[in-house]
């Protein structure tokens, strides 16, 4: 009923217009009278003419009102806006069955995400780590940018630390394939260079894939990293850049080699 009525409030004159129109004609055909037609026509012009200029005020005061609009919006958006993480991360993590990691050490992500990486290698997701090679010269790379360029040892601790979660990860996803269907995985690259960013990539195949990307600091700034997401729908180009930057740092970096790890560790909680 509503629709109804702002049907006919909206299209009244034009409405007042066609009744006189055929009134007007049925009067001229069938009852052969001219002047009842000539005043029919000469109204309905009148009216139709009446709707087109208030058309056309319409449109010019609309378009007045665009133009202020532009002038009040900035030129780019505020990059208060623009840095923003995954909204709902944790529960975004459950769903995906496709995840890109991408840091220095990320010790933090995956100790923080270690029962949901556990529960989706179960569950037949497939995971892909990239990390620095605590043997290569990026542990020097990583601490020249930090607060103490000497402190390489907080960057190997770290590194240990991620190393020896990720062993527990690999070695529950390696006794699944061979009790179970259901084939999740896990694979770990190392990077013989510090990464500019870091990446978390979920579902990058899917229409509903999204990249987070964290530009990493210089000196100081660690603890306001600026991060922000990017998905295909939003921005295809940006979104497709940061996934092939994953694949060719993936490509070029060094697969990992767990047996060291896997013979210092005891696994007697692992399957249970």
């Amino acid at each position: 009923m509503n629709k109804l009525w702002s049907f006919w409030g909206s299209n009244f004159d034009t409405i007042i217009a066609l009744v006189v129109s055929i009134t007007a004609a049925i009067y001229g055909v069938f009852g052969g009278l001219e002047l009842p037609l000539l005043a029919g026509i000469a109204t309905s012009l009148g009216i139709l003419s009446i709707g087109l200029i208030r058309d056309r005020m319409n449109r010019e005061t609309l378009s007045k009102q665009i133009g202020e609009l532009k002038k009040s919006l900035p030129d780019r958006p505020s990059a208060l806006s623009f840095f923003r993480p995954i909204k709902d991360f944790d529960a975004r993590l459950k769903t995906a069955m496709q995840i890109d990691l991408c840091g220095v050490s990320l010790t933090s992500t995956i100790s923080s995400q270690f029962a949901t990486l556990r529960s989706k290698i179960e569950s037949g997701a497939h995971i892909r780590i990239l990390i620095i090679d605590p043997t290569s010269h990026a542990i020097e790379m990583t601490a020249e940018r930090s607060m103490n360029p000497k402190d390489t040892i907080y960057y190997r601790r770290r590194l240990e630390s991620t190393l020896s979660q990720v062993t527990y990860l690999y070695k529950f996803a390696d006794d699944l394939k061979q009790n179970s269907e259901n084939l999740g995985s896990l694979c770990v690259r190392m990077l013989s260079y510090a990464p500019s960013f870091g990446l978390i990539i979920l579902d990058p195949n899917h229409k509903d894939g999204l990249a987070q990307i964290e530009i990493f600091p210089h000196k100081f700034g660690f603890k306001a990293r600026p991060t922000f997401v990017s998905t295909s729908d939003n921005d295809e180009e940006w979104y497709t850049y940061f996934i092939d930057q994953f694949e060719q740092m993936w490509n070029a970096a060094n697969p990992w080699d767990p047996a060291p790890y896997i013979r210092e560790i005891s696994f007697d909680f692992v399957s249970s």
